[in-house]
């Protein structure tokens, strides 16, 4: 008697990582292997953060210039393109000048940075996730929702609640009460676990902070604001319905 066996019926998605394709995976164990970056990223690291500062202090205004939060986009794919720019015109300058074979070397360097940044950043956009908007695919009800009673939030407290399966997060303030989504739009940290100052939450995994009033940006990293809810009561019950969503 036999019995057919068949492998990773009972194994989820999580479980079962893609196969990269041959290419990529060659690239990846490169730079795998390539462990003295650490050594040198990891001082540098340290002190990018202390000269950008903490979320709130002054020098911090520079990090989010930087990332593109005055903005509302980012900025990386402006500086990079810039960098390779700058490069291509100090290579026509020097060929101007009869220096050919230093402005060749010069702007092939550039087209090889250009490719390994193409690559790198479609790697961390693409595969990571990083750099994105978190809440663009969230959708969101055009009536309002019964959420919660009033009488159960806490004056000053973050409160995270459900509406129609979008995870908002609440703030009680005298007679006002705020909702904004509770996925932060960096990298998708919980708002809820944050910290409130002034009606300015913080996100407890990278600091960027978000105001409670209209979902606007305070400080960085993020650069995209979090969607907001109207909010009404009626019956007792606080009631939402998501003000910006597709």
């Amino acid at each position: 008697m036999s019995s057919d066996v068949v492998q990773g019926v009972n194994r989820g998605w999580a479980e079962t990582p893609p196969v990269n394709p041959p290419l990529r995976h060659a690239i990846g164990e490169v730079v795998e292997r390539q462990t003295w970056l650490d050594k040198l990223a990891n001082p540098v690291q340290n002190w990018l953060l202390a000269f950008f500062g903490q979320p709130g202090q002054p020098n911090r205004k520079m990090k989010d210039m930087l990332n593109g939060t005055w903005l509302g986009h980012s900025l990386h794919p402006v500086l990079l393109n810039g960098s390779i720019a700058i490069l291509n015109l100090a290579s026509l300058v020097l060929r101007l000048r009869g220096k050919r074979h230093a402005g060749v070397a010069l702007s092939t360097t550039g087209y090889v940075v250009s490719l390994f940044s193409a690559y790198l950043g479609g790697e961390l956009v693409f595969a990571k996730g990083i750099g994105v908007n978190h809440v663009a695919w969230e959708g969101g009800s055009d009536d309002f929702v019964a959420i919660m009673d009033e009488r159960d939030l806490v004056e000053g407290k973050l409160t995270r609640v459900d509406v129609s399966g979008i995870p908002a997060v609440l703030l009680k303030q005298g007679q006002s009460i705020y909702a904004i989504g509770a996925t932060c739009t960096h990298l998708a940290g919980p708002l809820d676990e944050g910290t409130v100052e002034d009606g300015v939450v913080q996100c407890p995994w990278h600091g960027s902070r978000f105001c409670m009033r209209d979902g606007s940006v305070v400080n960085g990293p993020a650069v995209y604001a979090a969607p907001t809810f109207a909010v009404r009561l009626r019956n007792g019950k606080v009631e939402l319905r998501r003000l910006d969503h597709a």
